[in-house]
């Protein structure tokens, strides 16, 4: 079976990585790559063939989620560059991934999204869940090589769902 994830994260935008040099973009680029490793490619013993879609441009998502038709989408929850462009303010970085989350739901209703950023509290994954995410991951605990396999189980069961 052919799985197509589509990963929506800021730090694939350019304007992004115009505004991060690029020491600060270490972390996120070897967790991404550690990610992409442990997801991308043949898994006979699951029969399944994942393909990873990477973008960082959330204002496109419509005519990339209909032109690449993932069977789920993996998104950031925290798009602080995408948030000073729109709002002028940073730290409202969540609000884009909400109003994406939300503009997904009445287009697609039945594409899971997992959501995922560093340390969620308890409100922002009511604001995730009630935007309509359909799991919600911490970015810190994605890192460990482990938690992929996870991930991939987590997949299988949101797609068995739909």
């Amino acid at each position: 079976m052919k799985v197509k994830i589509l990963f929506f994260d800021d730090i694939f935008s350019h304007l992004f990585r115009s505004e991060h040099d690029k020491n600060t973009l270490v972390w996120d680029d070897a967790w991404v790559e550690s990610l992409e490793t442990a997801l991308v490619g043949k898994n006979d013993r699951l029969n399944l063939d994942f393909s990873l879609v990477k973008s960082g441009d959330i204002d496109s998502w419509q005519s990339i989620v209909e032109k690449e038709k993932p069977d789920v989408i993996i998104m950031d929850h925290y798009w602080p560059e995408h948030a000073w462009k729109k709002y002028g303010d940073r730290e409202r970085g969540g609000e884009i991934s909400l109003e994406t989350l939300r503009q997904i739901r009445e287009t697609f209703p039945d594409l899971p999204v997992i959501s995922y950023t560093i340390k969620p509290d308890r409100e922002l994954l009511d604001s995730a869940y009630a935007s309509g995410v359909t799991f919600f991951m911490e970015k810190v605990a994605m890192a460990v090589p482990e938690v992929h396999n996870a991930l991939k189980y987590i997949i299988i069961y949101l797609l068995r769902r739909s």
